[in-house]
């Protein structure tokens, strides 16, 4: 496989163009998992880590937030560093300090990143929250705050469901939404 650039990689990131996605798995992966593997971390976090690496690139190039000053296989791995870091620091802070402590870690790189990095690592903690508690609502519940979130009319919602009325449309509407608040807060006071 040919050598791609990294404009072509963040192009067929934003694209999410296979052969490129694949480049970057077989050129980046093996790094990765042995700087997480390493650092006290088991293949499955590896994997975790990259795929959530790939989903800040991402937001970052979708969102014109990303000037690389590197190499994107710098940049990419000083990412993935950053976020095994943060997930390492919450599981367990005494093994973050003795990395910390033996320098091995640059701290200098990872600061260059470390705010938008930790805001997109939080948006995707958020929407996978939303999304698993999403999937746990009635089939209805779901179709109707779907539909609502497209852009359709309380009226449309309520001739597309059949409800008598569009006060009946507006009830239903809240108590979607307000199962789904209840079953997010309940997830985050286990945590």
């Amino acid at each position: 496989m040919r050598d791609i650039t990294s404009e072509e990689i963040l192009k067929g990131i934003v694209e999410n163009d296979h052969r490129v996605m694949e480049y970057i798995y077989q050129k980046y992966f093996r790094s990765i998992k042995g700087f997480i593997v390493g650092n006290g971390g088991s293949d499955d976090d590896a994997w975790d880590v990259f795929q959530d690496g790939i989903v800040v690139v991402y937001e970052q190039v979708k969102n014109n937030q990303l000037a690389l000053k590197n190499k994107f296989h710098t940049y990419f791995f000083t990412v993935c560093k950053y976020i095994w870091l943060k997930a390492l620091r919450e599981r367990d802070k005494k093994y973050y300090e003795q990395i910390e402590n033996s320098r091995e870690i640059e701290q200098i790189s990872l600061h260059d990143y470390k705010v938008e990095i930790d805001e997109l690592i939080e948006k995707e903690k958020r929407i996978k929250l939303y999304n698993a508690n999403f999937l746990k609502l009635s089939k209805e519940c779901q179709k109707l705050l779907k539909l609502m979130a497209e852009g359709y009319s309380i009226q449309e919602i309520a001739d597309s469901f059949a409800y008598k009325s569009v006060g009946f449309a507006y009830k239903k509407r809240r108590i979607c939404k307000e199962r789904l608040i209840k079953l997010i807060k309940q997830e985050l006071t286990q945590i």
